[in-house]
């Protein structure tokens, strides 16, 4: 391990007691992004702490890149954070992922691993590579050809009959890995693309009771996209019907955790960081959110949280926020346009945001943060006009404020209602994301961050896409959306055909339909 990784990791708190001892079973815990994202992410925090609870494994992380980017390659191995042990030479490599784009660089830091990339090239003695997260589970099949196994939905119900059936077999022989990969088939909710028999489609598996395995931070790091910050989850799922999100679909049916769990966990926090994060898809729809907010702050702690909506913020909620040091409040109306709000089907009035960010402003949280959407189905150029006009009349009827707004294209999500839905080409969605920056600086005081129209494009394909994209993946690895886009035409395939109004059947089909099911454990 280089000297600038060692000096990231010495800086790392434990909150719990770093795991002792070897193991009998090594895995990698792969994230593919960066460190800093990685360890602002509680899945990879959460399966860190589940896999080394037990005494007869050790789990270590990997990301990739990885820390920095330029020791990474220095060494020429990619290698894990917590011993420098490389890629290749664990028993299991446990890939989490939470965005499409992600997968650019699974098949790159397989490769700088010293792993084949495609589960069919891999010798018995080779890593056991098996990817979940929200982005697997609601199409798994662009990363089919990698993975040895897939994992449909939330782990916690699946780690120890998981860790037990590979503990079980002797992983080094081909006798011993057929054994484990068809054992996977008896689990619940893994999907094992080898296994053609296999009973289609895998049904999601869901937590019931979200106290039984508190999901916070296991290791803080100043490095962390929210430095030094104890995030705890309050919930999953959501109460709302927005008709191109993914969590509601996913995290289906709506769980919250309980409010005397949530403040146990913070005082647990508290005893490292006086930063206490909440998160979750409906934060302010906690039935006990504000006194959790301001127990925390009671407590000694600075309580911040991610996106609210209007509906659930009360100025209880927004005077404990403040007095626990946070200033800035984040929004997402997604559109200024009626039409357009009822198509993604989230209709939140500017008055209703307007009155939100003088509630905000009045207890000092004058930095608010705006979520936009552009290449809504039905859209036209005056949708970036009108975005425009939203944020000139906030800023005149509470001018106390900072804005800043973020924009982006639309994605559209297996799953959600509008999964099949057309959605504009690239240089249109960057046509208008040009219309929008020009009109806002134009016309407001607003700082503006745009996301990239192409990589939007691109994430859209992958997320329809199916094992057709295996080998675009791989040679585009690492690049950029122009990589991408050769890689798709080398493989005779055309961006445009996956924008367009899709019809037949779908890759992701050989998952259950996550909302109509419960929860399966």
């Amino acid at each position: 391990m280089d000297a600038y990784r060692r000096d990231v990791v010495a800086e790392e708190v434990h909150v719990h007691a770093p795991p002792a001892g070897s193991g009998r079973l090594r895995i990698a815990l792969l994230f593919p992004s960066s460190y800093a994202v990685g360890m602002a992410n509680l899945a990879v925090q959460t399966l860190y702490g589940l896999l080394n609870s037990r005494g007869d494994v050790r789990c270590e992380r990997v990301f990739y890149p990885g820390i920095p980017e330029r020791g990474r390659q220095r060494e020429g191995v990619l290698r894990s954070v917590d011993e420098g042990t490389a890629l290749g030479a664990f028993d299991v490599i446990a890939i989490t992922s939470s965005f499409e784009l992600d997968w650019l660089n699974v098949p790159a830091a397989l490769k700088e691993g010293g792993v084949p990339v495609l589960s069919a090239d891999r010798p018995p003695q080779a890593p056991l590579v098996i990817a979940g997260g929200p982005a697997v589970t609601a199409n798994p099949q662009p990363l089919a050809p990698m993975a040895d196994a897939l994992f449909i939905g939330e782990a916690e119900p699946v780690i120890n009959p998981l860790l037990d059936l590979l503990l079980e077999h002797d992983r080094s022989s081909g006798a011993g890995r057929e054994a484990i990969l068809e054992g996977l088939t008896e689990i619940p909710g893994f999907y094992v693309p080898a296994f053609v028999e296999q009973s289609l489609p895998i049904q999601r598996i869901a937590l019931r009771d979200l106290d039984e395995v508190p999901t916070t931070t296991e290791i803080l790091s100043p490095h962390s996209e929210f430095p030094s910050t104890f995030l705890i989850e309050t919930g999953r799922g959501c109460p709302r019907t927005c008709r191109f999100c993914l969590a509601r679909q996913i995290y289906h049916p709506l769980r919250m955790r309980s409010a005397e769990s949530i403040l146990r966990s913070a005082g647990e926090g508290l005893e490292h960081t006086n930063r206490i994060g909440l998160v979750g898809a409906a934060v302010a729809e906690h039935p006990k959110i504000e006194q959790i907010a301001t127990q925390i702050v009671e407590m000694g702690g600075r309580v911040s949280t991610s996106s609210l909506r209007t509906e659930g913020v009360s100025e209880e909620l927004l005077a404990a926020l403040a007095a626990g040091g946070q200033r800035t409040i984040t929004l997402a109306p997604e559109t200024a346009v009626e039409e357009l709000a009822e198509t993604l089907g989230k209709q939140i009035s500017y008055e209703a945001i307007r009155d939100t960010v003088a509630l905000a402003a009045k207890h000092s949280l004058t930095d608010v943060r705006l979520y936009f959407i552009l290449g809504i189905p039905g859209e036209t150029d005056a949708a970036a006009v009108a975005i425009a006009d939203f944020v000139e009349a906030l800023e005149r009827e509470v001018p106390a404020i900072h804005i800043t707004v973020s924009a982006g294209a639309l994605v559209p999500k297996p799953h959600t209602e509008l999964q099949r839905s057309a959605v504009p080409g690239p240089d249109e969605v960057a046509r208008r994301m040009k219309i929008l920056r020009k009109q806002l600086r134009s016309r407001t005081r607003a700082e503006v961050r745009l996301a990239s129209a192409r990589w939007g494009a691109v994430q859209t394909v992958l997320g329809r896409g199916g094992r057709e994209l295996a080998p675009v993946l791989t040679a585009a690895a690492g690049g950029g959306p122009g990589d991408f886009e050769r890689a798709l035409l080398q493989e005779q395939l055309s961006l445009e055909s996956y924008l367009e109004e899709q019809s037949g059947p779908m890759p992701w089909e050989v998952v259950a339909d996550c909302l109509l099911q419960d929860a399966g454990q």
